[in-house]
């Protein structure tokens, strides 16, 4: 198990550095933009969130389609590993992760702007559950995918055969990912409902 996080050291801290740089800068652009949200936007915005919310405290929102929530939750770490496999990965995981940081804070946002403090733990509650174990998935297959693309880019650059993480160890870590996100889908299918129906319920008879 061990062996599976063997990665070349003095990459491991420049690659995570990257993403979560990327991941924070887009954050901060969801962030911006759900302050700039006005007119019928906001209100459309706040209309869609205050219904939501609504639903959830009569327990009635329905949970989506199986394979629809399946693909929102693994198009991201699979893309991240895609990328892996190609030196435009280079360029293509810093885009994915501040895609990602951004809509992700756009929509916690918005939570907050529609609800307060409250907006608070509601958005933990649909964004932090299963993100709980997602979003590390993600990094770690980012990271990974990183130090791969850059052994790539050098190879192409003639800089040196580099060394491209695929092996024993690579799938190890792929298949401890895929169970963080069948977790995630779990959690968020099984838990997550009965959660925030509570938490909506208190808020509304509050």
């Amino acid at each position: 198990m061990v062996a599976a996080w063997s990665v070349p050291r003095e990459g491991i801290v420049p690659a995570l550095i990257l993403t979560s740089a990327c991941f924070l800068a887009g954050g901060l652009a969801g962030c911006l933009l759900a302050a700039q949200v006005g007119g019928a936007g906001e209100t459309s915005l706040t209309g869609y969130l205050e219904a939501f919310l609504q639903a959830s405290g009569q327990g009635a929102v329905e949970l989506p389609a199986l394979w629809t929530q399946i693909w929102d939750t693994f198009r991201w770490p699979l893309f991240a590993l895609l990328l892996g496999f190609t030196a435009l990965g280079v360029l293509g995981l810093p885009v994915l992760f501040s895609i990602r940081g951004f809509l992700l804070a756009f929509s916690i946002a918005a939570f907050v702007r529609a609800f307060g403090g409250a907006g608070w733990l509601l958005a933990l509650l649909v964004f932090g559950v299963g993100g709980a174990l997602a979003l590390p998935a993600l990094f770690v297959l980012g990271v990974q995918s990183f130090l791969s693309a850059r052994a790539l880019a050098a190879r192409v650059r003639g800089e040196g055969a580099g060394h491209v993480l695929w092996g024993r160890a690579c799938l190890t870590r792929c298949a401890l990912c895929l169970g963080c996100v069948l977790g995630s889908i779990l959690l968020e299918r099984a838990v997550v409902p009965a959660l925030l129906a509570g938490a909506a319920g208190a808020l509304l008879n509050g």
